[in-house]
C-alpha cells in the first residue's frame, strides 16, 4: 500500500459534503485549501489523501469515478512525497 494525494475541486461548494462523504466512504481524508480561491466562482479546492494499492497512473480514474457524479473532478494527483520537514 503506498500513500497518494490528490487535488480535488468542487464547482459548487454544496456539493462538497457529499464529495467528503463519497470519498470517506473510499477511505480517504479530505481537507479544503482555504487559500485557494477561484476568480470565476465559488470553486472549493482541497487534498484528497489515503492509501492504495492501484498503480499511480490509475488513481486519478479511480478518485474521478467517486467525485465526477457528485460535481467534483480531480485536477493532479501521485503518491505522497515523505516529509522530512515541516511545511
Amino acid at each position: 500500500m503506498k500513500r497518494f494525494e490528490a487535488e480535488i475541486l468542487f464547482l459548487d461548494p454544496n456539493d462538497v459534503p457529499r464529495g467528503v462523504e463519497a470519498l470517506a466512504a473510499a477511505g480517504c481524508e479530505f481537507d479544503i485549501d482555504h487559500d485557494a480561491i477561484d476568480e470565476c466562482g465559488p470553486t472549493v479546492f482541497g487534498w484528497a489523501t489515503g492509501t492504495t494499492e492501484l498503480d499511480e497512473n490509475a488513481i486519478g480514474d479511480w478518485l474521478l469515478a467517486i467525485v465526477d457524479p457528485l460535481g467534483g473532478d480531480v485536477v493532479q494527483w501521485g503518491f505522497a512525497q515523505e516529509r522530512t520537514a515541516p511545511r
